[in-house]
C-alpha cells in the first residue's frame, strides 16, 4: 500500500501551546468513553474501539493509530446511514472567543455501486435532541491518518455543547471512518506558526500525491508543506526553506491569512532531487509577519528522511499484467502500465495478457495465472496490484542481473516472417535448466464488436480519479478504445525454449538462439515489439529482459527507423502523451490532424537528443472523433491514430 510519509501530526503541536483545554480524548480506555453516547441502526454496535487489527477489515484496512473509535461499514454490510458517536457535555460559558476542535481522521470518502459514503461533525446544545452540521469532513488525499480541525467559536459562552461524529454509509456497502486523539480549546492569544506536515514524493497517474520508502537518485521530488496557526493572531506572510544539509533553497509566502487554527498547504517552488543514501529533508519557516514575535519557536522545522538507492544498469522489470476487456477495474492497469513505460523507459518492460476476451492467448493467460485482476506478475516471481508497480519496481531494479540481453527482431514484410536473434551475457555462472524465451506485443490494437468494448467502473467518476478513464462512460465502446503492451504470441513457450541454453553457463560467456514466427497480417506491422527474456524453467523466474523494436522490412537491405513512438492514453482526456525513442538526436516536428486531413496542431521541438522523450499535446479542445498523431524526424514520418 502506498504511504504518506507524515513527521509531524499537527493535534501534537497544538496541544503543547494550549492556552486552555476543555476536553481530550485518545480512546486509550476500554469502550466508549464516560460521558459519552452513541446512536446507530447498525447490527455491530456502531462505533466500536481498540486497535486498527481489531476494528479493520479486508477493503478497510487501518493504518496503527494506537487505540482508536472506528465505524466499519465494510466489515457488516449494514445499515450505518446514522451512527453518531458524540462526546460528553463541554462547558463552553467560560470559554475565549476562539474555541477549536482538532482530531485525526481516517477517512477515504469513497464510492461503490452508485453510493457514496459521508462524514459530518455535528454539534447538539440541547442534551442531543437536535443536531447542527459544523462541517463536511473531506476524504484523506492520502492512505494515512490526517489532521482536521473545526472552528466552534460560535458556541463559545454555551454550558453545554456535545460534538457528535456523523458517518453515513449511503445506504450502500461502503468503507468507514476511524478517530482518534480528540481535543476541544482555546488557542493561545499571540503569533505562532508551525510546521505540521512535510511530505517528499511525487504525482501518481491517478493523479494522487505519494511517497515511497525509497527513490531512485537523481529523482526530482517534490516538497508538500502544511502549517498551521496556533495562536489567535492572523498570519499574513512568513519565509520558509528547505535543507538536505547540502542543498539549501528559500522563498517567501505572502498574502496569505491564515487565521486561528486554519491549515496552509503550497509546494516548494525548487524540488528535492534525490540524493543518494539515507537524507533528511529539513523545512523551516521563519519571518513571520515580517518579524514578528512568536510565542513559539520550537515548532518551526519539521523533517522528512527520505532513502536514494541506484538502478542497476543492466536490470530489466518485467511486468505481465493480467487483464481484459470485462473487467471493470482493469483500467487501473492500463493506467499505471503506460505511467510506467513514461517513466522508466530504459528498464520497465510491460506485457497486457489479456483474459477472456478476442485478445487472449490461452497459453499465455493460462501461464500466468492471474486470479485477481488487474494483477500483474513480476518477473513471474509475485503478484501485485497495478497501483504498486513503482515502489516495487525501486526495490528489485538495484539489483544485479546474472545475464544482460542484446537482440535484434526483424519482420520481412513480404513473407510475413519475424526472425528474433536473442544474445546472453552471463555476468554469474548458473546451473539448471535455463531458457531463451520471446514474446511478441502490439500497440494501439483496436477491434470491432462489444468483446473490444472496455467495462471501467472508474467511469463517470464513481470510484475517483484514474488517469482520465474516470470522465469516460461505464463501458468504452470499443470504437474509441485501443489497447497497448498486448502479449500477441510465445516464442519458446510461456516456460521458454527447451534446449535454447546449455545447463552449465560459464561467468563471461555468451550465448546465442534464433526464433521465427509468422505474424498473422491482422496485426499491425508498425506497431510491434518484442520482448527477449531469459528464463529460469527451475521456478519459472524471469532472469533479464530486453525490450527490441521490431524493424519492418521488404526483404531489401533498409535503413533501421531512429525513431519509435508511442501514444496514450487512448482514447485521450484533455492532454495527449507522445513517448519517442531515438537511436540518435533528432529534429521534431508534431502534428495532430483528423481524418479530413484538417491540421488542428502542429508544434517544432527543436533537435533532441538521443534516448527517450515524452511530449505533451493540449487535446482540450478538440471534439469527440478520430485523429491521428504525426511524428516527422528527417524523412521519417511515423503516424499513431487516437481518439478523443
Amino acid at each position: 500500500m502506498k504511504q504518506l510519509l507524515l513527521t509531524v501530526m499537527m493535534a501534537a503541536g497544538i496541544t503543547a501551546m494550549q492556552a486552555q483545554v476543555y476536553l481530550t480524548e485518545d480512546f486509550e480506555g476500554t469502550g466508549i468513553p464516560a460521558g459519552w453516547g452513541q446512536n446507530t441502526l447498525a447490527n455491530d454496535g456502531g462505533w466500536n474501539f481498540g486497535t486498527n487489527v481489531q476494528l479493520q477489515s479486508q477493503y478497510f484496512p487501518i493504518d496503527p493509530h494506537t487505540k482508536m473509535a472506528a465505524t466499519n461499514d465494510d466489515d457488516c454490510n449494514c445499515n450505518k446511514s446514522a451512527d453518531r458517536l458524540y462526546t460528553a457535555s463541554v462547558d463552553l460559558s467560560n470559554a475565549s472567543s476562539q474555541v477549536f476542535m482538532t482530531f485525526e481522521s481516517f477517512f477515504f470518502n469513497q464510492t461503490y455501486q452508485g453510493s457514496t459514503e459521508e462524514a459530518r461533525i455535528q454539534v447538539s446544545i440541547d442534551n442531543g435532541t437536535t443536531w447542527t452540521d459544523v462541517m463536511v469532513v473531506p476524504g484523506n488525499s492520502g492512505t494515512s491518518w490526517e489532521s482536521k480541525s473545526v472552528d466552534l467559536s460560535t458556541y463559545s459562552g454555551n454550558p453545554d455543547v456535545k460534538v457528535g461524529f456523523h458517518y453515513n454509509d449511503g445506504g450502500g456497502w461502503l468503507y468507514g471512518w476511524a478517530i482518534d486523539d480528540i481535543s476541544i480549546f482555546s488557542p493561545m492569544v499571540g503569533l505562532d506558526l508551525a510546521v505540521t506536515t512535510v511530505q517528499v514524493g511525487k504525482m501518481d497517474p491517478t493523479p494522487t500525491f505519494v511517497g515511497f520508502a525509497k527513490y531512485l537518485t537523481g529523482l526530482p521530488l517534490e516538497i508538500n508543506v502544511s502549517v498551521t496557526n496556533e495562536a489567535s493572531m492572523p498570519i499574513t506572510s512568513f519565509d520558509v526553506s528547505w535543507t538536505d544539509g547540502t542543498n539549501t533553497n528559500n522563498q517567501s509566502v505572502t498574502g496569505v491569512n491564515i487565521t486561528s487554527l486554519q491549515q496552509h498547504s503550497f509546494t516548494m517552488t525548487v524540488p528535492y532531487a534525490t540524493l543518494a543514501g539515507s537524507q533528511t529533508v529539513d523545512v523551516t519557516v521563519s519571518n513571520v509577519n515580517a518579524g514578528a514575535t512568536e510565542l513559539n519557536t520550537s515548532n518551526n522545522t519539521a523533517s522528512q528522511s527520505v532513502l536514494g538507492v541506484d538502478a542497476h544498469p543492466d536490470a530489466m522489470y518485467v511486468a505481465e499484467e493480467g487483464t481484459g476487456t470485462w473487467c471493470g477495474w482493469c483500467p487501473r492497469g492500463d493506467v499505471f502500465m503506460h505511467y510506467m513505460r513514461e517513466q522508466y523507459p530504459g528498464q520497465f518492460v510491460g506485457v497486457a495478457v489479456h483474459n477472456g476476451d478476442p485478445m487472449t492467448v490461452a497459453a499465455y493467460d493460462n501461464g500466468l495465472g492471474i486470479s485477481a485482476f488487474p494483477g500483474v506478475k513480476v518477473n513471474r516471481m509475485a503478484t501485485i496490484d497495478p497501483a504498486d508497480l513503482e515502489t516495487d519496481f525501486i526495490n528489485r531494479i538495484v539489483n544485479a542481473p546474472p545475464v544482460v540481453i542484446t537482440g535484434t527482431a526483424v519482420l520481412n514484410s513480404a513473407t510475413s516472417m519475424l526472425t528474433v536473434n536473442l544474445t546472453g551475457d552471463f555476468t554469474q555462472a548458473l546451473s539448471g535448466d535455463y531458457r531463451f524465451a520471446a514474446v511478441l506485443r502490439e500497440d494501439s490494437v483496436q477491434g470491432v464488436g462489444s468483446g473490444f468494448s472496455q467495462v471501467n467502473y472508474y467511469g463517470n467518476n464513481a470510484a475517483g480519479p484514474m488517469g482520465g478513464f474516470e470522465n469516460l462512460p461505464a463501458t468504452v465502446s470499443y470504437t474509441m478504445m485501443y489497447y497497448d503492451f498486448v502479449g500477441r504470441a510465445l516464442m519458446g513457450g510461456f516456460p521458454g525454449q527447451p534446449g535454447s541454453l546449455p545447463a552449465t553457463i560459464a561467468s563471461g560467456s555468451m550465448h546465442s538462439y534464433q526464433f521465427t514466427f509468422s505474424v498473422p497480417s491482422t496485426f499491425d506491422f508498425t506497431q510491434l515489439s518484442v520482448a527477449g527474456l531469459v528464463l529460469n524453467a527451475g521456478n519459472g523466474q524471469i532472469q533479464n529482459a530486453m525490450n527490441i523494436p521490431v524493424n519492418v522490412t521488404t526483404g531489401i537491405d533498409e535503413t533501421t527507423p531512429s525513431v519509435f513512438v508511442s501514444v496514450y492514453p487512448n482514447p485521450v482526456a484533455d492532454l495527449v502523451n507522445v513517448s519517442a525513442s531515438l537511436t540518435g538526436a533528432r529534429d521534431i516536428v508534431l502534428s495532430i490532424t483528423d481524418a479530413a486531413g484538417r491540421v488542428f496542431l502542429t508544434e517544432s521541438r527543436g533537435t533532441m537528443p538521443a534516448g527517450s522523450h515524452l511530449f505533451r499535446l493540449d487535446a482540450a479542445g478538440l471534439a469527440s472523433g478520430v485523429y491521428f498523431l504525426t511524428v516527422e524526424s528527417g524523412e521519417e514520418r511515423i503516424v499513431k491514430k487516437f481518439v478523443k
